[in-house]
């Protein structure tokens, strides 16, 4: 089955229902399921429902996304994407590739490293000593006392969130900026735990004493990632550039 994501920011105008009304009229035309999901609110009506999507209550700014499944999805997208750029914030979607750059689309209140480590084949062991090596580089600091931080922390309970996500993290002395790492897996990854394996990674190291700032942001991001919606929405996105997009969006949840 053929599936494509159309991904956008709610504009200023919000969603009217004449816009809806139309969405769900060039959504008809197909052989295709097309789902409206709200990624900041967490919430999704499907496309022929304008009266449902009305009830989700978006909002400008919100970061949403056209889910589409069906023989000629690949059609419907680019018909779609058409649709979506005329009416709202497109970032991507239908055949496009184009890289996107995250923070052109969503900044945080506060400074953070970002790093990523795409389909690794790298073990948990491995993926935790990579981790620390970038941050390492970065902060000019010993990557072996970030790497026994992190597998210290590992030795007390696993950090997998479940839903195939896991949350590596350490508050540090050995580093002055935060850093989020973003890895995906080629396959899915033993993390140790009864959650079951991994195929998304987020690893975070803060500085010791920890910014107020900080802990609301990746405080309120872990609570995220107890919920399966919210972590289907990561391991789904193959996309590196949105799913750095969906995490940062995530973060800022606190801060809106």
């Amino acid at each position: 089955m053929i599936t494509r994501r159309i991904t956008f920011f709610v504009g200023e105008e919000g969603l009217p229902a004449w816009r809806l009304n139309r969405l769900k009229t060039l959504a008809g035309h197909f052989r295709s399921v097309t789902v409206f999901v709200n990624l900041s609110q967490r919430n999704f009506a499907n496309a022929e429902q304008p009266m449902h999507i009305l009830s989700l209550s978006a909002l400008p700014g919100d970061l949403c996304q056209l889910q589409i499944e069906g023989n000629d999805a690949e059609l419907a997208s680019m018909v779609l994407t058409d649709f979506i750029d005329e009416n709202a914030a497109l970032v991507s979607g239908g055949k496009s590739s184009t890289p996107i750059t995250a923070s052109d689309y969503q900044s945080l209140p506060f400074d953070c490293v970002i790093h990523r480590l795409l389909n690794t084949e790298l073990d948990k062991h491995g993926m935790l000593a990579q981790f620390s090596l970038m941050v390492a580089k970065h902060e000019s600091c010993d990557q072996e006392t970030l790497f026994d931080a992190l597998y210290k922390r590992e030795s007390v309970s696993s950090t997998c969130m479940g839903y195939g996500i896991a949350l590596p993290h350490v508050i540090t002395p050995e580093v002055n900026h935060a850093h989020l790492m973003i890895a995906t897996t080629d396959a899915p990854l033993n993390w140790a735990s009864q959650r079951g394996d991994v195929s998304c990674v987020i690893g975070l190291m803060l500085p010791t004493p920890p910014v107020r700032e900080h802990i609301v942001a990746f405080s309120g991001f872990s609570q995220q990632l107890l919920e399966e919606d919210f972590c289907a929405y990561l391991t789904e996105n193959n996309s590196a550039d949105i799913l750095e997009l969906l995490i940062l969006n995530a973060l800022n949840v606190p801060f809106r």
